[in-house]
């Protein structure tokens, strides 16, 4: 009874299911190199270069979040009978950490025994915290100029990134010396290089720019303003409303300027990107806008504190544009050049808004709004200066 209970397992398996045996010999399966970078997308049939089998499995993802080696079961028919084969592939990761602030000159006091890899701020695309050490010769208890040292800074695939820099150590730290008077801009000379008929020409603000004459702001050409809604100066703590908002906003709305808004955050993970989206879509109570909602994290100099991936980082931007985008609203990012082209990921599909303090930008990825100065003098704005932001219709 055994042996027949047997014989017909094996003949329902050979029949019905799975072949038990081996992959025929006259099959061929041939594969391609299958190693592929974190994060990237690809699917299982990238796997097979060619067969003379019929391919059953579906085109599925791939896993591409952990670096690590993977194997894929392959199903197949060849003759009516059904095989597996599994494939090996593996998720590497090849892009060497970056240097998010570090000077090529870096002065520090005597005896101070901070570690000097403290002082600089780094980052990596997969690790939360790539290495970082010091090559070359000096001494923290000696006053001097040590140069050619580098910063080295390593990830866990072993790649890396290096930096020359010099090291002066003294008795005490450079006053912060002569104050240059800046070069203010005025909306006379804005208008006229860069208001045209593909333009608009717009401000943001936040309780910084104190009392606010929106009647005077229009006359002066000004045609939007994007307003601060709310701020977060560490992951730790809550949002709070911008204290001037409800006023500006009101105020800018009865004079007839189109209005949005930005939030000023330290989001550090996807869940927290859309709890931050939640929170404007909250405090917005269903108002609509006439551009879409800034994300605006600045926080670099604690970055290495966090202790987070710049692929983390990146998430919470994403995070925040589906929330919003599921609300009905549009979501924009807000970054300077060097981070958009250093730090950033996944953003390419994004709305941006580019912060870029020159008179031309040399910016070579697509963008829908410019921060073109922070130093613009206007009537209406008497408490301080403000940003002028460019929009391209």
């Amino acid at each position: 009874m055994k042996k027949l209970f047997i014989l017909f397992l094996l003949l329902f398996l050979t029949g019905c299911g799975y072949d038990v045996y081996e992959m025929p010999e006259d099959v061929y399966i041939n594969l391609n190199e299958n190693k592929f970078p974190v994060y990237e997308e690809h699917t299982s049939m990238e796997l097979v270069n060619d067969t003379n089998a019929e391919i059953l499995s579906e085109d599925t993802k791939l896993k591409n979040d952990l670096v690590g080696e993977y194997i894929y079961t392959l199903d197949y028919k060849y003759k009516k009978r059904k095989y597996k084969y599994d494939i090996t592939y593996n998720v590497v990761d090849i892009t060497a950490p970056v240097f998010i602030g570090a000077s090529n000159s870096l002065t520090t006091l005597l005896n101070d025994e901070t570690d000097i890899c403290s002082k600089i701020v780094y980052g990596d695309d997969y690790d939360n915290k790539p290495e970082c050490e010091i090559i070359g010769e000096y001494d923290i208890n000696a006053i001097g100029v040590y140069k050619d040292l580098e910063y080295v800074i390593r990830d866990s695939s072993n790649n890396e990134n290096k930096k020359t820099f010099t090291l002066n150590v003294v008795s005490k730290l450079p006053s912060g010396g002569s104050i240059s008077r800046p070069k203010y801009l005025y909306m006379n000379e804005i208008l006229n290089n860069y208001k045209n008929d593909n333009t608009s020409i717009g401000i943001d603000i936040s309780k910084w720019q104190g009392n606010v004459d929106f009647e005077k702001v229009k006359n002066a050409g000004i045609e939007f303003v994007i307003m601060r809604i709310g701020v977060q100066s560490d992951p730790s703590e809550s949002l709070d409303l911008d204290v001037r908002f409800k006023e500006y906003y009101k105020k800018a709305k009865e004079v007839g300027l189109k209005v949005s808004v930005y939030v000023y955050n330290t989001a550090i993970s996807y869940e927290d990107g859309v709890n931050t989206a939640k929170w404007v879509i909250n405090e917005l109570n269903g108002d609509k806008l006439d551009l879409p909602i800034a994300y605006d994290w600045e926080n670099w100099k604690s970055f290495n504190e966090y202790g987070v991936s710049l692929h983390t980082l990146s998430q919470g931007y994403l995070g925040f544009e589906k929330t919003l985008k599921d609300a009905g609203y549009e979501a924009m990012l807000y970054s300077s050049k060097f981070y958009l082209e250093n730090v950033w990921l996944d953003y390419e599909k994004s709305n941006i808004w580019l912060a870029h303090y020159t008179s031309k930008t040399d910016y070579k990825g697509d963008y829908m709004l410019w921060q073109m100065t922070s130093l613009a003098k206007i009537d209406g704005i008497t408490e301080n200066t403000v940003d002028i932001d460019i929009l391209y219709k």
